[in-house]
């Protein structure tokens, strides 16, 4: 069964906010209008689509069985209104389901309508939290959102030092936005910046498939760092590149079928 996912929205909105400034974030507190204007829009810049099965009775058969996934992606069926009409009461309904069964997307998913205020009051504080729970689960989507919310002070403290720890462990576990701010972060620590490790990470990203929209800033900051390196050092740069593919790739194959899902695809950073 290939998996449905709302969460790609989610992420995007935080990028969204991160790079605005707190402008942005004093709009996203403004009144919003009906919940489907707020909902994701699958086909916008950044959003994973997934075909929509052709009968939904397996679907509900593996949840009623019992099966998280099942649950949760009948809860993004719903919110999206995909094979079905949209009811986000019923949204809410499997994602709890899926909540009580140990889901990790369903608690990342449940934070996105939250953070956007679909069927439910808008809530940063609540998104938040189930991001972190999501994350806490292994769900690279949730490190992510939690680190973005972390670093500007959205829905929590300003937390310099969580949102580098989840952009780290986003990374390891192949979110490749994550990848270049861990990059960043490497490289403009002062006297202390580590420029081997912030070349590193941009190769592993690009390898890794960093969405387009990403590809030419990365490119440049290659550049950049390579010509501060110097040979020598960048071909010991590119020795740990792999090291670090080979890491990223080890996280996915030790992960739940959550964790290795696809890397989210925020807007710029």
């Amino acid at each position: 069964m290939k998996r449905l996912r709302i969460y790609v929205a989610a992420v995007a909105a935080g990028a969204l906010l991160a790079l605005a400034g707190p402008g942005a974030a004093a709009q996203a507190t403004a009144p919003t209008g009906e919940a489907d204007r707020n909902a994701p829009n699958p086909s916008a810049p950044g959003a994973e689509t997934t075909p929509a099965p052709t009968t939904l009775e397996p679907l509900v058969a593996a949840a009623q069985a019992g099966n998280a996934a099942a649950m949760n992606d009948l809860g993004v069926l719903y919110s999206l209104g995909a094979s079905v009409p949209r009811d986000y009461s019923k949204a809410l309904y499997w994602y709890q389901r899926a909540i009580d069964h140990g889901s990790a997307e369903a608690m990342n998913n449940l934070g996105t309508m939250y953070l956007y205020g679909i069927a439910l009051p808008r809530d940063y504080a609540n998104a938040f939290r189930w991001f972190q729970r999501s994350s806490e689960h292994g769900n690279v989507h949730g490190m992510y959102s939690v680190a973005v919310m972390a670093e500007i002070g959205l829905g929590t403290s300003r937390d310099p030092g969580l949102a580098r720890a989840m952009y780290r462990r986003a990374a390891e576990s192949g979110c490749t936005p994550a990848m270049v701010k861990v990059s960043d972060d490497s490289a403009r620590a002062g006297a202390r910046g580590d420029l081997v490790e912030a070349y590193a990470w941009l190769e592993v990203a690009l390898q890794s498939g960093l969405p387009e929209e990403l590809q030419i800033a990365a490119l440049s900051k290659m550049e950049v760092l390579g010509a501060r390196l110097g040979p020598g050092r960048r071909d010991q740069a590119r020795v740990r590149a792999t090291q670090l593919a080979a890491l990223v790739r080890i996280r996915a194959l030790s992960g739940n079928d959550e964790v290795r899902s696809p890397s989210p695809a925020p807007l710029r950073l």
